[in-house]
């Protein structure tokens, strides 16, 4: 089986587009599940995720995409596991792309890497220059994507990572994790596509938190030589 762990935050307009176009990767020999967590919108997200069909969509306060991960990660049951962002709408068939490696035994994670498109983005970013940067001081890897959301990877992975570092961060913190346990990280072309980050005054503020989080992030992998874990949770299968 294949858990898909959705994070979703006010992504009412395009959660349902997501979650029937990651319905697609169900077949005759695999099933999926998807699992929602609402992290404290203030749109009806969970009610359309519900509408759309996700088969656990679970309403939690605001606590961060790595509490969001991890609440999905908890629910989970797939021997493989696969990241999706709420706004990547129907360009989810996509990430077929990301788990066939998995299956196959070809990578241990996988990591989707989006097509530049000039003006919209694509990685020239300053959070996504000291993402690379970071992650190539610490591991000697040099990604792509560092920030991709969109990840496939087996679910022993994510037990070796020691789960979802919080924040912003965690993105950062899987691939340095991974990289540094000898996991097989592969980066893949897709032709995904999901919500820009505009210029107003409120976008720019979040890549600022997306910077903070970011350096946060890489200073405590600096200073620890193992897995950043969120400390408010337990993996599945742990106790306290």
């Amino acid at each position: 089986m294949i858990s898909i762990l959705i994070p979703a935050y006010n992504e009412a307009h395009r959660i349902a587009d997501t979650i029937m176009a990651a319905q697609t990767l169900a077949t005759e020999e695999r099933s999926v599940e998807i699992i929602v967590v609402d992290d404290g919108s203030e749109d009806d997200t969970a009610l359309q995720a519900e509408r759309a069909g996700a088969d656990a969509v679970f309403r939690q306060p605001n606590g961060g995409k790595g509490a969001a991960l991890q609440a999905a990660f908890s629910l989970a049951s797939g021997d493989i596991i696969l990241l999706l962002d709420a706004d990547v709408g129907a360009s989810a068939t996509e990430t077929e792309k990301l788990v066939a490696p998995v299956i196959s035994g070809v990578a241990d994670m996988t990591i989707a890497a989006f097509p530049t498109i000039p003006g919209k983005g694509g990685g020239v970013g300053l959070v996504v220059r000291l993402a690379r940067w970071g992650i190539r001081k610490l591991t000697g890897r040099t990604m792509t994507s560092p920030l991709s959301g969109q990840r496939a990877m087996r679910r022993d992975v994510l037990f070796d990572s020691g789960g979802f570092a919080p924040g912003w961060g965690v993105e950062i913190a899987l691939t340095v994790s991974a990289l540094r346990a000898g996991k097989r990280v592969l980066e893949v072309p897709t032709h995904m596509t999901h919500r820009v980050t505009g210029r107003s005054f409120q976008a720019m503020l979040h890549r600022g938190g997306q910077f903070m989080d970011a350096a946060h992030t890489l200073f405590r992998l600096w200073r620890t030589p193992g897995p950043l874990r969120n400390a408010a949770v337990t993996l599945p299968g742990e106790r306290k």
